[in-house]
């Protein structure tokens, strides 16, 4: 799944670049949220391959909260880019990046996070890659019911951990589709446990389980679907 969608991306950012200008002109940023995970490392790599092929410059960036992202996209203005493709830290930072592309002069198109208006509402303006968040959420649902099954459990003796970022609507959708299978296939609702992220990255995401197992100690067969 993680290369299916990395190789699309490729294709993505190659006509992006093509409507910026003639390519061997054009300069491209990625602005990505966590440059450090492995789900980013691959958009790069892909969007690298893209680069390659059709002559244009990548330059990467990492940007983990809203200031940084505003320095990037003046970095980028003060480059002589054409434009920039983001995954923001966060979707409701969308009317200051889309003010900051404009006062740059910067094209611009989000991937994997949709930027969302003041009241959450989607923007439709800007161009946006995504992915189906919630086939992905019940693939893995339907994953974790055919691993309990195999291992012959009793669901109602499975606790199931929610880890989720609920800031972040992509991340809901995942978590949910995972549970709504979960759920049409038996499993107790009362043995399904919140674990709030603080953030996206796995240290939060184990920190927020451990608090969970710490609190159900009788619970000793253990599901977990998480976002990212």
């Amino acid at each position: 799944m993680r290369f299916l969608k990395a190789a699309i991306l490729a294709g993505t950012v190659a006509v992006f670049a093509a409507t910026s200008a003639f390519a061997a002109d054009v300069k491209i940023g990625f602005i990505v949220k966590q440059p450090e995970e492995p789900w980013f490392q691959d958009e790069w790599k892909f969007a690298e391959v893209a680069a390659k092929e059709k002559g244009f410059t990548l330059v990467k960036i990492g940007a983990d909260d809203g200031e940084k992202v505003q320095s990037a996209i003046d970095n980028l203005g003060a480059q002589g880019a054409q434009g920039f493709i983001i995954c923001t830290p966060d979707v409701k930072l969308g009317p200051g990046i889309i003010a900051k592309a404009a006062a740059n002069d910067l094209k611009l198109m989000t991937v994997d996070d949709r930027l969302v208006n003041a009241d959450g509402s989607p923007i439709e303006d800007v161009p946006h890659m995504g992915i189906s968040a919630t086939k992905i959420g019940e693939a893995v649902g339907q994953s974790i019911v055919d691993e309990i099954k195999k291992r012959g459990w009793n669901m109602s003796e499975v606790g199931a951990i929610r880890v989720s970022y609920d800031q972040l609507p992509t991340a809901v959708d995942r978590v949910e589709g995972a549970l709504s299978v979960l759920k049409a296939n038996g499993f107790p609702e009362a043995n399904i446990f919140d674990a709030p992220q603080a953030k996206t990255d796995t240290e939060a995401a184990l920190n927020a389980s451990t608090v969970v197992l710490n609190k159900n100690a009788n619970i000793k067969k253990w599901v977990a679907g998480r976002p990212q």
